[in-house]
């Protein structure tokens, strides 16, 4: 009898105290697009152990640009990604099997950043306007602040310039003379003297900015994982509005950045 109770306590405490032992975690890839704070749910899932909590072992990379998180989907590289929603809706017009399954931010966090000495939207004729790439949500941005500000494409000079950090370089060296930035980056531009001549979350335009991705092919095969998934990315969600110290905490560490101030903008 002593032998079965015996027994009977082993399994329990296998099961409640050390589950990792008998089921190894899911193994997966999930994409971030960057360390603006908009784009802070995957990571912060991963470091502050979320993902770990619902059984994923979860590989997290930075690809930026929408069209290249869904090229990567869709290859089978990552098994979720997250960006703007042009990369997905592009990839889904024309057949591809993509799915969104959720949407973190609704507007588009971005500030159009310029020189000093442009004072309106009109002083941006013939400028050079530096954005992430063409179709991505830079892209869109610029279109319907352009479309708001009763100008075209063709009134400027529309350049690919990289990522945050490149772009706000490029303005900063004065090769370009504007761009589209989020804190950080924005931040610190402002710090540096540059001019915020719109917050893009101010205007009119709505968007699905952060998503959320998977194939339809995964989610079908998967369907409990890609559940505990997007469980996991809630609560990170959750955890980023409700625990405020240890987030900036986290988005220093991820945006490499000493100044405090400037993490508690970003945040």
């Amino acid at each position: 009898m002593k032998h079965r109770k015996l027994i009977c306590l082993w399994f329990v405490f296998l099961f409640v105290f050390a589950p990792g032992t008998l089921f190894a975690a899911d193994k997966l890839i999930a994409d971030y697009g960057g360390h603006a704070g908009f784009q802070s749910a995957v990571w912060v899932a991963k470091d502050f152990k979320i993902f770990d909590k619902y059984g994923i072992d979860a590989e997290v990379i930075m690809i930026t640009g929408s069209a290249r998180s869904v090229a990567a989907l869709l290859g089978g590289s990552t098994q979720f990604a997250t960006g703007s929603a042009t990369g997905p809706l592009a990839a889904a017009a024309k057949g591809s099997d993509i799915k969104i399954l959720a949407a973190s931010y609704n507007k588009f966090p971005y500030a159009f950043v310029v020189k000093p000495d442009i004072r309106t939207p009109k002083d941006l004729r013939g400028k050079k306007i530096n954005i992430l790439n063409y179709g991505g949500s830079n892209d869109l941005a610029l279109q319907l602040a352009l479309k708001e500000w009763g100008m075209k494409l063709a009134d400027a000079q529309i350049i690919v310039g990289g990522d945050a950090p490149t772009r706000m370089g490029s303005l900063m060296s004065g090769r370009t003379d504007a761009t589209i930035l989020s804190p950080p980056h924005l931040t610190i531009a402002v710090k540096a003297g540059y001019r915020v001549l719109a917050d893009m979350g101010d205007m009119s335009a709505n968007f699905p900015q952060s998503t959320l991705n998977v194939k339809g092919s995964y989610m079908r095969d998967n369907r409990d994982l890609v559940k505990r998934f997007v469980r996991a990315y809630a609560e990170a969600i959750h955890a980023i509005k409700t625990q405020r110290d240890r987030t900036i905490k986290v988005f220093a560490n991820r945006m490499r950045i000493d100044d405090a101030e400037t993490v508690k903008t970003t945040y």
